[in-house]
């Protein structure tokens, strides 16, 4: 099943045992690699995460967690922490094509829970900060992911211009009539 970056955010991380709640869903640690999620932070000073392996179960607008101690501190767990190290979000970044067109910043994006991998980026232009112009970018198109930008293939453009050239000629069409029932 697939979820959205602001569907998760601020939702409760909860001990399956006590049902006592540990944090909420702040932001995320994205592998920019492979887009593998890999942990949830739980506060807005990033102090605190939560593994994705240690998650049980996400149900009803829950995390579930089998082991409250499963929160620590990014710089316990060496493989997130050197993540972490690269600085490479994936929300708010600037998204441009192999040829340097500029494409809008990510303002949204989707992932598999069964997997916990990036699937799609929704990238939008901004106009006085109100998104315009919104794209939804498969990850299969996504050629790297750095700091400062996220490269994605030409082909991502050409598609979308294919299909607005495809529409201004349907639209031209002359206007259907509908006859009365007698």
């Amino acid at each position: 099943m697939q979820k959205s970056f602001r569907e998760f955010l601020g939702i409760p991380i909860r001990d399956r045992l006590s049902k006592g709640l540990l944090g909420k869903v702040n932001d995320f640690v994205v592998n920019p690699a492979n887009g593998e999620v890999l942990a949830f932070f739980t506060r807005r000073d990033r102090r605190l995460l939560l593994p994705i392996a240690d998650i049980s179960k996400v149900v009803g607008g829950t995390v579930w967690v089998e082991n409250p101690e499963a929160l620590a501190t990014p710089d316990e767990i060496i493989r997130i922490s050197e993540i972490i190290k690269l600085n490479t979000p994936i929300f708010n970044n600037k998204v441009f094509t192999v040829s340097r067109q500029y494409l809008g910043e990510v303002v949204d994006f989707r992932f598999e829970i069964n997997g916990w991998m990036l699937t799609k980026i929704n990238v939008a232009k901004k106009i006085l900060g109100i998104p315009t112009e919104k794209k939804l970018i498969n990850s299969s198109q996504i050629v790297r992911i750095k700091s400062n930008e996220i490269t994605v293939r030409d082909a991502v453009v050409r598609v979308r211009e294919k299909k607005l050239r495809e529409k201004k000629i349907a639209t031209n069409f002359a206007p259907a009539v509908f006859k009365a029932k007698e």
